[in-house]
């Protein structure tokens, strides 16, 4: 695994947690109108099966812990990066770094803040990835 794609595990891992919360929200607005049948005879269980109600209850409580347990591996792979990054001993690339992988900011908002053209990021940007040693 080279650099790049070592520094940017975070951000896909990010993406992946806001599918799930956007998975969570589609459940959420399409049960409510899923409506338990009412009537006056008692239901007998068919075999285990569950209801549409129940079906996305267990289907949001199954993608809360998920979205839980990724938000933990985030936060443990943020650490793990943010101390490869300190490790390069370069200020102006580790900013980058920092601005690019651990918050994820856009090329032209980093190039924005640190007032530089777009096109120095880019050069300081593979300097940096060239100093970064993978753990």
């Amino acid at each position: 695994m080279n650099a790049k794609e070592y520094l940017s595990q975070a951000w896909y891992l990010d993406k992946r947690i806001k599918t799930k919360e956007r998975q969570i929200d589609w459940l959420r607005s399409h049960a409510a109108y899923v409506s338990p049948k009412i009537s006056d005879e008692p239901k007998v269980a068919v075999s285990g099966r569950r209801s549409p109600v129940e079906e996305a209850v267990v289907r949001i409580t199954e993608l809360e812990n998920e979205i839980n347990s990724s938000i933990a591996n985030l936060m443990m792979l943020k650490q793990e990066i943010g101390k490869a990054i300190r490790g390069i001993n370069n200020m102006e690339c580790e900013t980058l770094l920092e601005m690019r992988y651990l918050t994820f900011l856009a090329w032209d908002q980093i190039a924005s803040q640190l007032d530089y053209s777009q096109d120095y990021i880019y050069h300081l940007h593979r300097k940096a990835l060239g100093l970064v040693k993978v753990l």
